[in-house]
């Protein structure tokens, strides 16, 4: 009985641990497996962080990264929807990056300006279904360049989506993580897709008019004709207390000019670049600036200087399309950011500043 009763419990206690050990083990595989799944999915996305700042560094060669060439690599993780307001849209390369992203299940829409809409790359998008919109008003601009990315990503700045926008000009982009920036932008997408369609109004306001970053970054939100900029721009001009460095392809805007002259009058260091081809106008503030004093110079490089930059004290940039004039502010579609809290974002742009103006 004895012999017979070890028998048995020796013929059992292995098929115990069997029927436990399976389940373990089956465990412990779908773990592994999810595991690299998700380092495959990560590896497989441009990495991305609270913000990301480009520009189109047209002297730098071939081998550097174009402004087309991000954009169509931060296109590549779309994966639910891509609204797009471009004042100019001519470059194949960025018309394909939205069809592939449109054939892949990323509802794709566009808006552009009217004087921009019989261009070939649109009429790909419109072969395809991507919808795409127009203002039909030859007297104001959409003069936007914004991207927003699945509600989360935001790609603004000066950079028109065109070979010269990315190959001659000078621009810049800021890339946004932030999903309240992106709600802000969607909502002004929104409006302008409505108004484009002649569908009813919403009369959309800026929801998140300031923004904080998970480092800190404050970022507020303008978009015009519906928002008083100038006012916004000419209190931070006002608060300057050492220094005001400016990048402008257009400056027109009176009562920027002159904001800027009284700092200046009162021992705040003013300086800045503007595109040679707009000074002739007879608004432009670059003659009255150097008139003043100012150490304000002209852009000697190839290609247009089309930044539309302001930094203040080192700390604060003010970026976007929105041009320092009365039809940026009154007319035409425009947005306008205002960063702070983020010193390492301003020394950025003054390291651009520095490599116009040498």
């Amino acid at each position: 009985m004895n012999s017979d009763s070890g028998g048995y419990e020796t013929n059992i206690t292995p098929k115990k641990k069997t029927s436990k050990f399976l389940p373990l083990l089956f465990i412990l595989f779908c773990a592994v497996a999810i595991g690299i799944g998700i380092r495959h999915y990560k590896s497989s996305r441009p990495p991305v962080v609270s913000w990301d700042i480009y520009f189109s560094e047209v002297d730098a060669g071939d081998s550097h990264p174009t402004l087309e060439s991000r954009l169509v690599e931060r296109l590549s993780i779309a994966v639910s929807r891509v609204d797009a307001a471009l004042y100019h849209l001519d470059s194949t390369s960025i018309a394909d990056a939205f069809i592939k992203a449109h054939r892949r299940g990323v509802q794709v829409r566009v808006v552009t300006e009217t004087d921009n809409i019989d261009e070939d790359a649109i009429a790909q998008l419109q072969e395809v279904g991507i919808p795409v919109a127009d203002d039909g008003d030859s007297g104001s601009y959409m003069h936007h360049k914004f991207i927003v990315i699945d509600e989360q990503y935001v790609w603004t700045g000066s950079y028109n989506t065109t070979y010269n926008g990315a190959y001659r000009n000078k621009n810049n982009v800021i890339f946004i993580d932030s999903v309240p920036l992106a709600y802000n932008f969607t909502q002004e997408f929104r409006e302008l897709f409505r108004q484009m369609r002649a569908e009813k109004s919403a009369g959309a306001s800026v929801v998140h008019p300031k923004v904080t970053l998970g480092d800190g970054t404050q970022i507020y939100t303008y978009f015009s004709p519906e928002n008083d900029i100038i006012s916004s721009l000419l209190r931070e001009i006002g608060s300057a207390k050492k220094s005001i460095h400016f990048m402008a392809f257009s400056f027109t805007q009176d009562a920027l000019g002159t904001a800027m002259r009284e700092r200046f009058e009162s021992g705040i260091n003013v300086r800045g670049v503007f595109e040679k081809r707009l000074v002739d106008d007879r608004y432009s503030e670059y003659n009255a600036m150097k008139k003043a004093g100012l150490g304000v110079t002209l852009d000697r490089h190839k290609g247009s200087m089309h930044h539309k930059v302001i930094v203040i004290d080192e700390e604060i940039v003010i970026t976007g399309s929105y041009n320092f004039s009365k039809n940026a502010e009154e007319r035409n579609s425009e947005n306008l950011l205002i960063i702070k809290e983020n010193p390492d974002i301003a020394q950025i742009y003054l390291a651009e500043f520095d490599r116009i103006a040498r």
